[in-house]
């Protein structure tokens, strides 16, 4: 297929059957990825994601990886956000509490990896899986995220318990959850903001209702720190980006979402 980028580059891509990229042509940059500006292989990268996004949605062929399928993520938006407070505690209990688990006088249901300091970096995932129904069937059992000392990815598997893909996976940093009601408030908007990013990632313009600053895809974030690609630091609760908004109070209101911008702020001048 042919995909203009947002550069009015033309590029003409291949896609697999399994979704592999069997061929990419453009006339608008060099060849040779190592010649072209961290801006120009990303529009590369964004006409092969367009690509299969295209493909899996206008053809109907499973072509997407898992973590980029946007209409998955959304079925397990529904299918948190429409979970009673037991069955909430039930599957998202333990992630809950890990995510609080830096916080004074609060244990850790899993320990961190022995290579994670105290104040080091680290993501906490959670995968979810539904049943045919839409309801969800299972979730894993927490992986972690970090940096190693050369900041390499490094990623530690907890337990999954179905022989297949995820329906979505929760990928955050430990944070202030004031309760279970506002975590699952705030899984729903994480995963808006992991549709955001798909969109983005492929160089689209997200729908009004994913406009929303706030942590998505891990794979995004690293993205948007580069200031020679074509992305805004989205992911930032304090960012000022026209048209885009933080839209999740942590249960506190205007005031709430003040104090996370804040806090943000704090974080990155650290």
């Amino acid at each position: 297929m042919r995909v203009h980028d947002n550069d009015e580059t033309e590029h003409t891509v291949a896609v697999g059957f399994d979704g592999e990229i069997q061929g990419h042509s453009q006339d608008g940059y060099p060849d040779d990825p190592a010649k072209r500006t961290g801006k120009e292989n990303e529009y590369v990268s964004q006409a092969r994601r367009y690509a299969k996004y295209y493909v899996a949605k206008e053809k109907g062929y499973d072509v997407l990886p898992w973590d980029r399928d946007t209409a998955a993520m959304q079925r397990v938006q529904t299918a948190i956000e429409s979970l009673s407070d037991e069955d909430f505690e039930k599957y998202f209990g333990t992630y809950f509490d890990q995510i609080n688990s830096r916080l004074p006088n609060v244990t850790a249901p899993v320990p961190e990896p022995d290579a994670v300091g105290d104040d080091e970096f680290v993501l906490y995932l959670l995968d979810v899986y539904l049943d045919e129904a839409g309801r969800i069937e299972a979730v894993s059992d927490i992986h972690f995220l970090y940096l190693d000392d050369n900041r390499e990815r490094q990623v530690v598997l907890g337990d999954q318990p179905l022989n297949r893909d995820p329906d979505a996976r929760l990928q955050l940093k430990p944070n202030y959850l004031p309760s279970l009601e506002v975590a699952q408030e705030f899984f729903v908007y994480h995963l808006r903001c992991q549709i955001r990013d798909c969109y983005l990632l492929r160089g689209e313009e997200p729908p009004e209702q994913y406009r929303v600053i706030g942590p998505g895809l891990y794979d995004a974030a690293t993205r948007y720190l580069y200031e020679d690609r074509p992305y805004r630091p989205y992911h930032k609760l304090h960012a000022d980006i026209p048209g885009y908004s933080l839209e999740f109070d942590y249960g506190f209101g205007e005031q709430g979402k003040e104090m996370a911008k804040i806090a943000g702020a704090v974080a990155d001048n650290k």
